[in-house]
């Protein structure tokens, strides 16, 4: 039988609603951030560009003074650490004398010569087994390549001047 009078259509449910429109407006969002991924991808490119087009162009006058400014500053600093990398630190002798002299050994005189590795000491002692000591010392460090007694008095009070000459290692001026 053939219906005369119009039956309303059904209506969809409302969850059928609800992720249509979700799915639509996730659709837009996609093809909306594709564009605008783009539009910045463009302008990346052409900054890129003009920056190597920057670094690719010659340079100017004011550069190159610059530049052999910087050179001849840096000349001058290999120049110096070259010179201090050679030089030869003296104090570094008294901190040696002070660790390896006996306690009842007084040293009056000094006579150094750090290129040549040499130094000349006067000194005096209580005695000779004092003395004898501070000679052992000075032998067992490494520091010393050479010792000699040049010289042995006996000086006021019983006590016994000397003269050291030693030959000492190099490094230990560096």
């Amino acid at each position: 039988m053939v219906e005369i009078i119009p039956k309303p259509a059904a209506k969809l449910p409302n969850w059928q609603n609800i992720l249509f429109y979700f799915s639509f407006g996730l659709l837009l969002m996609t093809v909306l951030t594709y564009f605008i991924l783009d539009i910045y991808l463009n302008k990346a490119e052409t900054t890129s560009k003009n920056l190597e087009e920057t670094l690719a162009r010659e340079k100017t006058a004011e550069e190159i003074v610059l530049e052999k400014e910087v050179f001849g500053y840096q000349r001058k600093i290999e120049g110096f650490s070259k010179l201090i990398n050679q030089h030869l630190f003296s104090s570094k002798f008294f901190e040696f004398i002070e660790k390896n002299s006996h306690p009842q050994v007084w040293f009056s005189k000094l006579d150094l010569n750090p290129v040549k590795g040499k130094a000349k000491l006067t000194g005096e002692a209580e005695n000779f087994t004092i003395l004898h000591q501070q000679l052992q010392i000075l032998r067992a460090n490494p520091s010393v390549k050479n010792l000699n007694l040049v010289k042995i008095t006996i000086g006021k009070e019983g006590r016994v001047n000397f003269e050291l000459n030693l030959d000492l290692d190099p490094d230990l001026f560096k």
